[in-house]
């Protein structure tokens, strides 16, 4: 046997050792170890998840925040329009086509508000909460009136709050993840201490084997022209 046989069936000794190293976590042998291993993987399965959450959650002010946005034009409308109605100069006809746009903008706002939803669950018709964070994002209509211009004025403030509200959260929960993926990649660096890269040790087997193959049929091929050459001499 060759330098290069050798060489290739230590090289499968030793993916072949590295492929039952796993063993060493399943063992009772080394329970620290096991111990360990289970509670990092507990640990990334758990951050994960909050993660998850979390995207859900942006998700959620996301919608919550562009549809406020939207409201938030409108209410811009209604204020206008408000102004507009107090004309002296306008007749009744003006009026009352000012004063129909006003009732149209607040019942779609209205509509608006009570048909946005995320998962079947109304947006704004809520508490919403995730681990130590919560935000209400409750919001009817029911105190505004178009024909009231303060009234108006204090429905956009209302806006504008929840708007910051929205922005605060999703700042944290933004911050929230990007601690939790810190963590994840941490644990999962410690976690790789006591795993074996299975597929690439696979992989090494099987060419190992291959170059196993290869080099025991060069052998025989170099013993046959070996065996030929001492006949021939022989002759």
């Amino acid at each position: 046997m060759n330098i290069n046989t050798n060489n290739i069936l230590n090289n499968l000794q030793t993916n072949l050792i590295k492929l039952s190293a796993q063993d060493k976590i399943d063992s009772s042998n080394n329970m620290a170890d096991k111990m360990l291993y289970d509670n990092l993987n507990s640990d990334m399965l758990e951050s994960e998840q909050e993660i998850l959450n979390f995207n859900d959650a942006i998700g959620y002010m996301q919608i919550a925040d562009g549809v406020l946005s939207n409201i938030s034009e409108q209410t811009d409308q209604l204020n206008t329009l408000s102004v507009a109605s107090n004309n002296a100069a306008l007749n009744s006809d003006q009026k009352a086509m000012i004063s129909s746009q006003m009732q149209d903008i607040q019942n779609n706002i209205t509509k608006t508000i009570s048909e946005t939803t995320y998962n079947g669950k109304n947006v704004f018709n809520s508490n919403f909460q995730i681990n130590e964070q919560s935000i209400n994002l409750s919001l009817n209509t029911d105190s505004l009136d178009y024909t009231n211009q303060k009234s108006i004025e204090d429905f956009q403030k209302t806006i504008h709050s929840l708007r910051s509200d929205i922005g605060a959260f999703m700042n944290s929960a933004t911050s929230n993840i990007d601690n939790l993926t810190t963590k994840v990649v941490n644990e999962a660096n410690s976690k790789s201490n006591y795993e074996v890269d299975l597929a690439k040790t696979i992989n090494e087997i099987n060419r190992d084997n291959l170059n196993l193959d290869a080099s025991i049929i060069a052998q025989a091929h170099n013993t046959d022209i070996l065996a030929n050459s001492i006949k021939s001499l022989l002759s």
